[in-house]
């Protein structure tokens, strides 16, 4: 009897023993059990690239939107969808990851979503902004901060996350984030010179966008008022993809300028060497709390764009991830329209305490404000 219960407690230990070292293990892709459920959710496109005209011939374009040149594009993939809640929550566990918003213990959360009990916290807002309002301890898994959660939003895109974050993440995928000129080129869906990935006109619920007064009122008429998940909507285009314009902003690995140029155009290492919060990277897109003609924040089309710094963080804010493929790949290239097409064919949450009388100094949100002007001072509240 002796002999059994000591075998017993020998069998236990050894268990608990490989517990303890799979939690202090940091898991690659591959060692991570698949999730049926998720998983499709980071499925990819296959793009055969090629030559396109990038940027708007608008003339309200912001941030650089207005600036057209010709670019070439070697194939690539793209994710299908936004990076998702449950795939970043997988990434997190896997590699004990602590994203920028948990460093810095707050982030950006939008006035509407956030509890009276935390509003009433705040003593400082963005100057010009008051819609968006630093929140302690908010991140991706407790998106409001403190008492908020993600179990009911496992399709809804990651938030919160930096440049910083979202590169690690395709990182441990074996993925990169896409340049500029990948993403606008996906967005665009094999279309020439159209404002939206489904061609010229604005069409109603193929997007997640402001609508009515803001900040006052969203009418909500695409059925959402803030994040909505990845596939609320149809796919925005013929190559097959979702979200490509509304609900959250986009990170590239396209370094920011005003005036881009072809130099511009390639990817840009954040390299350790560099304070992230001083390096700037484009974001693309849009978010739900942009409009549908630029009256407020940003006008959302394939060529809506911004920049902000590579440890920026916000509740708009996401990602998805792509990966080069050989020139003459033979990957089934998408089935896209033809060129001047116009319509489509039919765990416990951290919570970290700031110190007594700390600033809230981190970059800002995306979509400043309502007139697209610029703080002058980025980095202090």
């Amino acid at each position: 009897m002796k002999i059994e219960v000591f075998t017993m407690l020998t069998i236990y230990s050894s268990l608990a023993f490989m517990v303890l070292i799979s939690l202090s293990h940091a898991l690659s892709k591959d060692e991570v059990p698949a999730d049926p459920v998720f998983d499709k959710y980071e499925e990819m496109v296959a793009l055969p690239g090629g030559k396109f005209m990038m940027g708007s011939s608008k003339s309200d374009g912001k941030d650089g939107e207005s600036v057209q040149r010709k670019v070439t594009v070697k194939p690539f993939k793209i994710n299908k969808y936004p990076i998702t809640a449950a795939s970043f929550r997988k990434f997190v566990r896997a590699k004990k990851y602590k994203t920028d918003a948990e460093k810095y213990a707050w982030s950006f959360a939008f006035d509407a979503f956030v509890p009276e009990a935390i509003k009433n916290t705040i003593e400082q807002r963005l100057p010009g902004a008051p819609w968006w309002i630093p929140v302690q301890n908010a991140y991706w898994r407790q998106p409001e901060g403190k008492g908020s959660g993600i179990e009911n939003r496992l399709n809804y895109p990651a938030v919160h996350i930096s440049n910083v974050d979202a590169r690690a993440f395709c990182q441990w995928h074996g993925w990169r984030l896409p340049t500029e000129p990948e993403w606008e080129f996906a967005a665009r869906g094999s279309l020439e010179g159209k404002e939206y990935p489904w061609g010229k006109k604005f069409e109603k619920n193929r997007m997640n966008i402001w609508q009515g007064k803001f900040p006052e009122k969203n009418t909500k008429a695409d059925g959402y008022h803030g994040v909505s998940p990845v596939d609320a909507f149809p796919p925005q285009n013929d190559y097959d993809l979702y979200d490509m314009i509304g609900n959250v902003w986009e990170w590239t690995s396209t370094k920011f300028s005003a005036t881009p140029s072809a130099k511009d155009d390639a990817p840009s290492p954040a390299g350790e060497e560099e304070n992230p919060s001083q390096v700037r990277f484009v974001l693309r897109g849009g978010s739900y709390i942009d409009s549908k003609d630029g009256k407020f924040n940003h006008a959302t089309r394939v060529t809506t764009r911004m920049g902000n710094e590579a440890d920026a963080g916000s509740d708009n804010l996401g990602f998805r991830c792509a990966v080069s493929l050989p020139t003459g790949t033979s990957e089934k290239k998408p089935k896209g329209k033809k060129k001047n097409a116009d319509n489509v064919a039919k765990e416990e949450p951290t919570v970290t305490e700031l110190p007594e009388g700390a600033k809230f100094v981190r970059p800002n949100p995306a979509d400043l404000n309502g007139k697209g002007k610029k703080k002058k001072n980025r980095n202090e509240l």
